[in-house]
């Protein structure tokens, strides 16, 4: 069963409209192992850390992104 930070970071995700292979890049990992570590398959000891700061990172970058639309 995956850890309840996996679903957690899974749901703000998709909220931000961000992929496992954004995070995966951020993360300079295997799409592949993004996907087992978020589906519970693997349980590194700093995963919850390092993928909430990635997902942090590209949140951010695209928040302090210009909107090209106006």
């Amino acid at each position: 069963m995956p850890a309840q930070w996996t679903g957690n970071l899974v749901g703000r995700m998709h909220n931000a409209g961000v992929t496992a292979k954004q995070l995966a890049a951020e993360l300079g990992k295997n799409p592949k192992y993004v996907s087992g570590v978020l589906n519970g398959h693997y349980s590194p000891k700093k995963a919850e850390q390092e993928f909430n700061e990635a997902f942090e990172r590209i949140t951010r970058s695209v928040v302090s992104q210009p909107d090209s639309t106006t």
